[in-house]
């Protein structure tokens, strides 16, 4: 940063946010603002939070990675295949 240029710094402000019920869900409650702040819904921001609420949280979270992943579960045929595949490797290596 050049010399001449001064850096101006505003007060904090503090916000209403959820406090965590425990010493574990701070990731779940940040992930949580971000999306209320993305979805505007401001409302959701300043609430008391449970562990239960914690809990659904988590459970949207896992819902959202895997119905949205695009890996899927492998036919029985893929899985046998696969498996044949391991063997002949390992076969292959001793």
């Amino acid at each position: 940063m050049p010399d001449d240029v001064e850096l101006v710094v505003d007060k904090p402000v503090w916000l209403e946010t959820p406090q965590q019920p425990d010493t574990a869900s701070c990731g779940v409650l940040i992930v949580a603002q971000a999306h209320s702040c993305l979805t505007g819904h401001e409302d959701q921001r300043k609430y008391g939070v449970s562990k239960d609420d914690v809990k659904v949280m988590r459970l949207r979270m896992l819902w959202v990675i895997i119905h949205h992943s695009k890996e899927r579960a492998m036919s029985e045929g893929d899985a046998a295949t696969t498996t044949n595949i391991l063997q002949r490797l390992q076969d292959e290596l001793k």
